[in-house]
């Protein structure tokens, strides 16, 4: 790989079998996500170990998920690549459908009577996470955006990386930049405004926003399609509307249950 930085893909190497950067961040990302999540726990007086519980649902499901719909929708992949998961291919979509199914189930089998209240502890730190793994793009010189012309002053880190001698739109760090500023505002929905559904909806309008923006100048081979419509594009709408609907059912709910004196 080449790049404005020169790095490589592989981290080190043990007994001959190579480590990739892209795992470690994506580990470090989860672990990180999980540590936050324990904290925010504590302070809202849940119990500290639950995201623990979350992640050992949410995370194996998710990247199953992830990876199906890589393998569906890339012109490049067939089923046949499921498990060679080594050659690559994530979608952060199917992840986040995979664990949105997984959660729900766990709350079913646990008969939960409100699924928000793990949801929202998921979504206060699902942002933090995606900042974090979006820089294991990077060292694997992916998902990147529109060519910027080499004389032209955003030609350099932040604005572009450089691959194989051509400056393209760093997407990954825009979007890694977006991630962290809607994760300042799920930390404080999740802390302060402490309504069940509040920062569930928050996240999905937010991140179904920022990536029905960004999607329109990603290179080609990194947008999957069922058809000739992308999927992530697909996915952001649907998770705006979702996060909207939930929302409003939220705000609706809240207001009843005031009006009934059912508030603590």
């Amino acid at each position: 790989m080449n790049s404005l930085f020169c790095v490589n893909r592989v981290a080190f190497s043990i007994f001959g079998y190579d480590i990739y950067w892209y795992g470690l961040i994506m580990c470090s990302a989860i672990i990180i996500a999980i540590l936050v999540a324990s904290f925010f726990c504590k302070k809202r007086g849940f119990e500290i170990e639950t995201p623990i519980n979350i992640a050992l649902v949410v995370v194996p499901v998710g990247i199953l998920m992830g990876r199906l719909f890589s393998v569906l929708f890339d012109s490049d992949l067939s089923i046949k690549d499921y498990f060679n998961f080594r050659t690559g291919g994530m979608s952060i979509m199917g992840c986040i459908v995979g664990g949105a199914i997984a959660l729900t189930v766990y709350t079913i089998i646990k008969k939960e009577k409100d699924i928000f209240k793990y949801f929202d502890i998921l979504c206060s730190v699902l942002l933090l996470a995606q900042a974090i793994g979006r820089w294991g793009n990077f060292f694997n010189a992916e998902v990147y955006g529109q060519v910027v012309s080499s004389s032209s002053f955003f030609a350099r880190f932040p604005f572009a990386v450089e691959i194989n001698g051509t400056f393209y739109q760093a997407l990954f760090f825009y979007e890694s930049v977006f991630d962290l500023i809607g994760f300042t505002f799920t930390m404080q929905i999740f802390l302060g405004v402490k309504k069940d559904g509040y920062t569930t909806g928050f996240y999905l309008l937010y991140y179904g926003l920022v990536r029905s923006i960004l999607e329109n100048y990603r290179q080609n081979e990194f947008i999957l399609r069922i058809g000739n419509l992308p999927v992530s594009l697909l996915f952001s709408i649907l998770m705006m509307v979702a996060g909207i609907a939930i929302l409003a059912f939220s705000i609706h709910r809240y207001k009843v249950k005031k009006e009934k004196g059912l508030l603590e």
